[in-house]
C-alpha cells in the first residue's frame, strides 16, 4: 500500500498573529521563521495522531496480494473493507480499478466494495480533515499545534498527552 498526499492544506491552523500572540512576539524579525515553525508544528501533530487536521488530498494505492492481518484491508462477507488512512474523510473523489471507476459505499472512514475485488490493484482519491478553515478544527488540536510550536520556538520538550484521544490506533 501506499498513500501520498496530493493536495496540501491551503491554510495552516493557526495565523500568524495567533502564533505570536501565543510566543508573545512582537517583532516582525522573526515571521518567516514563525511561518516554516507553524507548518511543521501542524505536520507533527498530524503525524502523532495520524490525523489531517485541514483539508487535505491523499491518493492511496492497493497492489496485490493483500496481507490476510492488515489492518486497512480486510474482506467481511460480500464486502471488502478499506480503512482510509489519515481521517476524517470529508469526500472520495474516485475508486477505481484497472482504470476503471467502481461503486462503493461509504462507512464512517471506511469504503465498502465488492469482495470480488479482492486481490486486485486499487486507487483512491479522498479528501480528508476537519475542514478548511482554522475554525473547523476542534479545540484540543488547536492547542496541541500550540504548543509544538512553543516546544519548536523554545526548544523545550512538551506534554501532548491531550492529543491521546486523538490518535488512531491500529492493532497488528
Amino acid at each position: 500500500m501506499q498513500i501520498f498526499l496530493k493536495t496540501p492544506p491551503l491554510q495552516e491552523p493557526l495565523t500568524l498573529e495567533e502564533a505570536k500572540a501565543y510566543l508573545r512576539i512582537s517583532i516582525e524579525q522573526e515571521d518567516t521563521f514563525l511561518y516554516s515553525l507553524i507548518a511543521s508544528a501542524r505536520a507533527h501533530v498530524e503525524e502523532l495522531t495520524g490525523r489531517s487536521l485541514l483539508k487535505q488530498k491523499w491518493f492511496m494505492q492497493i497492489k496485490p496480494p493483500y496481507p490476510q492481518s492488515s489492518p486497512l484491508v480486510k474482506c467481511a462477507g460480500k464486502n471488502l473493507e478499506i480503512d482510509l488512512p489519515r481521517p476524517p474523510l470529508m469526500k472520495i473523489e474516485s475508486v477505481k480499478t484497472e482504470g476503471t471507476s467502481v461503486s462503493f459505499t461509504v462507512d464512517e472512514n471506511k469504503i465498502l466494495l465488492s469482495s470480488s475485488l479482492w486481490n486486485k490493484a486499487i486507487r483512491i482519491t479522498y479528501w480528508a480533515g476537519y475542514g478548511e478553515t482554522q475554525d473547523s478544527l476542534p479545540p484540543p488540536l488547536k492547542t496541541g499545534v500550540l504548543m509544538v510550536l512553543r516546544s519548536f520556538y523554545d526548544n523545550q520538550p512538551v506534554d501532548l498527552s491531550l492529543l491521546n484521544p486523538f490518535r488512531i490506533l491500529r492493532i497488528i
